[in-house]
């Protein structure tokens, strides 16, 4: 089968147009203490209010985060909250300038307000009738104008307005030559059967009330679905039904074929939202660079999976999705991915620790030392030289392993949990970044002589000698190789003539 982590690169390339219910997130977080005096419910001391982004606009930003170049499309009010999402999708490298604005309209927003992180209850505001003839004219022409420039389109409708009748039958116009392909995120699927999409996305409600089957509790839905496949392609018109089911994975149906599961680490105490979004931007881009449909559709299942895995409203970026297919190890090209894990570790309370160094050859030296530094907590990051930063430092000659070979080897080790490259001398600027709880080096520094450990002291952690139980080092280990035991000069100059 096709090695669906081959496609991914390609996704950095790929125009991708979002037309959807674009809805504006408000998180209102504060703490509780008491009880109002004229109602039974809590009084909450607001602390924070945060805004980000909902229904399409989220499938446009996980479509983003996946490498799409990412054009959104949608009708807001002309109010502070249309403003608000407009800045959040903007900081997410959406662009927004097709974006239509109109002030007969309410931009929609859910609050939010939260007390130690429980939602204590929730407020819609907001237009949800079908948008007037003026705004949906409008937004088939801003259509009919870009189409071409995309290689694949999402529509993700929450039943909020946008896709009146009278869009629906343009669209049916714009779309008649398939090209570009069609991905349908839909409350009602079938209302865009003849647009004919090459994939629509139930999740496993819309599946059901789609067919009016009875949903299940307890039984097995995975059964049930897989033998609603013909149904389901018949009713939405589609050439492909990726039909998700949260922890249970997904159902691939692909006309002429036999249904394929894509299975999802189940993840019972998390929340999962925005596990959706991920898998419809990673289906669609998975579409637009050619992937077969079983590869598409394990790319989008392994970003729902990332997505999974994190609390809250989560995202799975182009690099995130790599590691996965890689076995969740262990490379980190930048330094905002490494915060974003780090990140998630710090909520899961885990001890970090860091280390820096060369390990061009790596040896027994260096896996005692790696296997104790990982013993003083619970997650390992390794900052690697750069290959020109070992050539500043060792001379000419080094480092014998260039830097994706080093990165390969140590991957391999158990102990070692992250990896990430660094120019220069030393690490600051991560260690400034990460904080790390503890700071590992091996047993040839001490703590005055170790020019980075004011700098960890400063940012609350601890400074760790790890001594080395082996005597052996890279320098011997060349020397050995070039100089073996035994051997004359003449001889070894002999049989290099050889």
């Amino acid at each position: 089968m096709t090695n669906p982590a081959g496609f991914i690169p390609a996704f950095r390339d790929r125009k991708v147009l979002v037309i959807g219910d674009a809805i504006l997130d408000v998180y209102e977080k504060g703490r509780t203490e008491k009880l109002c005096r004229e109602a039974p419910v809590p009084v909450v001391r607001l602390q924070e209010r945060a805004f980000s982004c909902g229904g399409a606009a989220n499938t446009a930003v996980n479509t983003a985060a996946l490498g799409g170049e990412v054009s959104f499309l949608g009708v807001l009010g002309a109010d502070r909250e249309g403003d608000k999402l407009l800045d959040a999708l903007a900081a997410q490298g959406v662009d927004t300038r097709s974006v239509i604005r109109t002030k007969h309209r309410r931009t929609i927003t859910k609050t939010r307000v939260c007390a130690s992180s429980s939602i204590l209850v929730r407020v819609d505001e907001g237009d949800t009738a079908p948008i007037d003839r003026e705004c949906a004219a409008e937004l088939v022409d801003s259509i009919r104008r870009r189409i071409d420039k995309y290689d694949v389109v999402i529509l993700s409708d929450y039943n909020y307005g946008l896709f009146s009748e009278e869009v629906l039958n343009d669209l049916k116009v714009l779309f008649a030559s398939g090209a570009p392909p069609l991905v349908v995120d839909a409350k009602h699927p079938d209302r865009f059967r003849g647009l004919k999409p090459a994939a629509v996305k139930p999740n496993y409600e819309e599946a059901v009330n789609l067919l009016q089957v009875p949903a299940l509790v307890r039984e097995p839905r995975v059964e049930q679905i897989m033998k609603l496949g013909d149904d389901l392609l018949e009713k939405t018109g589609s050439a492909l039904v990726a039909a998700t089911l949260d922890v249970d994975g997904a159902i691939l149906f692909e006309r002429g074929a036999p249904p394929y599961l894509v299975s999802c680490l189940p993840q019972p105490d998390r929340h999962t939202i925005g596990a959706g979004d991920s898998f419809v931007g990673a289906l669609a881009l998975a579409i637009a660079t050619g992937a077969p449909p079983r590869a598409a559709a394990r790319l989008a299942a392994a970003a729902a999976a990332v997505v999974i895995r994190k609390d809250g409203t989560g995202i799975c970026t182009a690099e995130e999705l790599s590691a996965y297919f890689r076995g969740h190890t262990k490379r980190v090209t930048t330094i905002d991915a490494l915060m974003n894990i780090v990140c998630e570790l710090r909520q899961e309370n885990r001890r970090i620790v860091f280390t820096n160094g060369c390990f061009d050859i790596l040896h027994r030296g260096h896996v005692e030392f790696l296997r104790q530094a990982r013993s003083l907590g619970d997650t390992l990051i390794v900052a690697l030289n750069s290959d020109e930063s070992i050539r500043a430092i060792k001379g000419k000659g080094r480092p014998v392993n260039a830097l994706e070979d080093r990165i390969e080897v140590l991957a391999g080790l158990q102990a070692v949990d992250l990896l990430i490259r660094f120019d220069g001398e030393s690490p600051s600027e991560l260690l400034r970044a990460v904080r790390p709880d503890v700071f590992a080096k091996g047993g040839t520094y001490s703590v005055d002589s170790l020019p980075e450990a004011e700098l960890v002291r400063s940012l609350g952690g601890d400074v760790e000698i790890v001594p080395f139980r082996s005597t052996l080092t890279t320098s011997r280990l060349i020397e050995r190789i070039q100089h073996p035991a035994g051997i004359p000069a003449v001889a070894r100059n002999d049989r290099q003539a050889l």
